[in-house]
């Protein structure tokens, strides 16, 4: 097999969330052809990425810290002792400016830079944090062969906060792929009728909000508890929410699994209460197990995926009344619905549309 490029990806950390998931199947794909190198910030912490790390083609790197800011020393290290690549990909925006200034001061050589935008910066953040990524954007992004959009919505207010840049670089609109699934493991999913959520316990995933609607919901139906994977800085502040509702049977904060697919397909409701999202990639996760979705619209595109119940951002009301009346629907109608929407991102497509935009 004749090996074609050389691909570098760089990710903050080892964990598999939503942005990780992505580059994941990028690198996956990349493998089967090409030499992959994976840095990766901070210590190894999980197991994620072990089933691509033992391929042959496949590089991977871990920082001696468990500092953002002291993994980039470690990734400047790197770079400068391995320093030509064919494409990189990252999908954070420190990273992106980091390795954008590395470009422009010929530290390294890479043909074609493609970074990815991981949530919607300027209505994510605001103040100090939002200037620290201005800073960033300005210092190294000028240097993109391409950045990539999740939703058009994101592209458009990348256009109207940053007009001038915007027209030196190359941004396109490119839907997050889905992956083909594996076989479902059932171990350790509830035997009872639940509700699920899943994601960081973090303010951002608007948990609280869910917790305080199914306060409610579940005095109409009692026999439903509410399961919530993930984990998070918010687990303390979450659990006193439930014991001061006296929900302590009723809400289980259920922590990281390995099988969120299988929570999804036995789940009676799947829902994303997110406040602001890039694009919820858990979303297309629950779609592809289960006909009976809400979301919020707390990102781009949302509204544009058919069979899926919408609600309002911080609507307690909504949410409440949109969760009661979907409980009571057959929604299996959705199925087809869903279906076509996850076929139409695959990662061959995502992949096309990659190296199209590239050429363009």
């Amino acid at each position: 097999m004749k090996i074609k490029l050389n691909i570098l990806f760089i990710l903050p950390n080892d964990s598999i969330g939503g942005a990780e998931k992505i580059l994941k199947m990028v690198a996956d794909y990349y493998s089967y052809n090409s030499n992959i190198k994976i840095f990766f910030l901070s210590k190894k912490k999980s197991k994620a990425w072990d089933d691509l790390i033992c391929k042959k083609n496949v590089s991977v790197y871990y920082g001696q810290f468990n500092s953002i800011y002291l993994g980039l020393l470690n990734l400047f290290i790197f770079l400068f002792r391995n320093n030509k690549f064919d494409y990189s990909f990252s999908s954070q925006t420190l990273i992106n400016g980091f390795l954008g200034l590395l470009i422009k001061l010929k530290i390294v050589c890479i043909k074609r830079f493609i970074g990815r935008e991981s949530t919607t910066i300027f209505s994510r953040f605001k103040g100090l944090k939002l200037i620290k990524y201005k800073i960033l954007i300005f210092l190294g992004y000028d240097k993109l062969d391409l950045l990539i959009c999740q939703t058009d919505l994101m592209s458009e207010q990348f256009h109207q906060n940053l007009p001038n840049l915007s027209k030196k670089i190359k941004i396109k609109t490119i839907p997050n792929p889905f992956p083909e699934l594996k076989k479902l493991d059932f171990n350790n999913v509830p035997d009872y009728p639940y509700i699920v959520s899943a994601g960081r316990l973090i303010p951002e995933k608007g948990f609280d909000l869910l917790i305080n609607a199914f306060h409610i919901l579940q005095k109409e139906f009692d026999d439903l508890k509410l399961v919530i994977l993930g984990e998070g800085q918010l687990r303390d502040t979450l659990q006193k929410q439930i014991i001061e509702l006296n929900l302590t049977t009723k809400v289980i904060l259920y922590g990281s699994v390995n099988n969120v697919y299988s929570f999804f397909k036995q789940a009676k409701l799947c829902v994303v209460s997110s406040n602001v999202e890039g694009f919820p990639n858990v979303l297309l996760e629950m779609m592809s197990q289960n006909t009976t979705v809400v979301s919020t619209k707390c990102a781009g595109g949302i509204d544009q995926l058919k069979g899926v119940s919408l609600v309002e951002v911080n609507d307690l009301n909504s949410l409440v009344n949109t969760l009661k009346t979907i409980l009571k629907l057959d929604t299996s109608h959705n199925r087809k619905l869903f279906d076509r929407e996850l076929k139409s991102r695959s990662i061959n497509k995502f992949i096309n549309n990659i190296e199209l935009s590239l050429d363009e």
